[in-house]
């Protein structure tokens, strides 16, 4: 046998193996490099020269490792076949992040990663649901720090606002009447507690029971307000803290409260930044496209913003921003669309035209300083409002 992914699922799925006798050849891994656990780890690349192989596979986003895996003929089971009834109790974790060894992971948030991916590899077996791991729902725009590299391109907003609540509502709701279910919604901005409003969207989501997790991605520099915490209690909620040092100045008190208040965090230092949050139009063939797109990590980040749904938060700021034409095949209106339409757009995008406005953002590119300030918004080049596609 053989793991697909040598980060935390795939590290615990390794332990499970060996738990039941099953040895293990190696790790396939495109990110890390080496071995883990005495277990060399080999690319895909090397994967496609051995004759024949069987390989666990890691990930949530199942669809991105069958796709390899089966184009070189392999056979694959979900780690789910060992790990459904393994209990990681009391194992010392040493992969916690591909391209981040200085953040532990607690046992329970270890556990919540398990059952995330396992819940959508049971999805993947039921096709005719209409299920997705995650849609990011941008609910500011306004941020309280301002990094060059965003790749959300934050730094871009001379006039950054908040979103209605009413029309978030509504974003949520439309979405959720087309699909089985929409896994978890990660409330992102900008910087989500910059928007007062932030508790009330978090509790409307949490109402609806085909959303099973609620998670609130935030910078560490605003402690909610004490009306808050009520909301952010709801057992659905983790908040995920990324640390940038000096600059996430409230993180001490950020997770005194959150411990005080019993609510489910993690905390990681900022990583894995690449160079892709310029927008520079590229030019490049569909192919091409096409293989950036193939290449991405944030091409199944469905993100919902002023009323439509896009593949990944670059392309719906890109198309706020106006730093794109208005590519009306990169997105769907919400309240337009029906379930087929969602269906088609999470499942048969090949590529989008605003790729060919990005670097591209690939799990093997260059990474660089995260957490860099720039003074003033970033200049771009502004498109009028002339719509492109069907």
């Amino acid at each position: 046998m053989m793991i697909f992914g040598a980060a935390i699922i795939g590290e615990a799925t390794l332990y499970a193996c060996r738990a039941k006798g099953i040895p293990v050849e190696c790790f396939v891994d495109d990110r890390i490099s080496g071995s883990l656990l005495g277990v060399p780890i080999i690319t895909t690349m090397e994967l496609a020269e051995r004759r024949q192989a069987t390989l666990y596979l890691t990930s949530p986003n199942i669809y991105d490792m069958i796709l390899p895996v089966e184009s070189m003929g392999y056979e694959w089971k979900s780690c789910g076949e060992v790990l459904r009834d393994f209990d990681i109790s009391g194992i010392e974790f040493v992969s916690i992040n591909g391209s981040n060894q200085s953040s532990k992971y607690s046992t329970e948030h270890v556990n919540y990663l398990i059952r995330t991916c396992l819940h959508h590899h049971d999805n993947y077996a039921h096709p005719e649901r209409l299920t997705v791991q995650s849609v990011d729902l941008m609910i500011t725009e306004k941020c309280s720090m301002k990094c060059r590299d965003c790749s959300n391109l934050m730094q871009y907003y001379e006039h950054p606002e908040n979103g209605d609540l009413a029309e978030m509502y509504a974003m949520i709701d439309g979405l959720c009447a087309q699909m089985d279910e929409p896994y978890e919604f990660r409330v992102i901005g900008g910087e989500p507690f910059m928007h007062k409003e932030l508790h009330l969207v978090v509790e409307h989501a949490c109402a609806i029971d085909k959303v099973q997790k609620v998670s609130i991605f935030t910078n560490a520099t605003i402690v909610p307000r004490e009306h808050q915490w009520s909301a952010l209690r709801h057992p659905k909620v983790r908040l995920f803290i990324t640390d940038y040092d000096e600059l996430s100045r409230n993180r001490v008190r950020l997770i005194e409260e959150l411990e005080r208040h019993g609510i489910a965090y993690v905390s990681e230092r900022a990583n894995g930044w690449t160079d892709c949050a310029s927008l520079t139009k590229h030019n490049r063939t569909i192919a091409q496209n096409e293989a950036i797109w193939n290449a991405c990590c944030a091409k199944n980040l469905a993100t919902l913003a002023d009323g439509r749904l896009y593949r990944c938060p670059f392309a719906a700021n890109a198309h706020k921003l106006q730093a794109v034409p208005d590519y009306k095949d990169d997105y769907l209106v919400i309240a337009d669309s029906d379930r087929e339409q969602v269906r088609s757009f999470l499942r048969d995008k090949t590529r989008i035209e605003t790729c060919d406005h990005c670097n591209g953002r690939s799990y093997g590119d260059k990474v660089i300083t995260p957490g860099v300030q720039t003074a003033k918004p970033l200049l771009y080049k502004k498109y009028e409002r002339e719509t492109i596609g069907a």
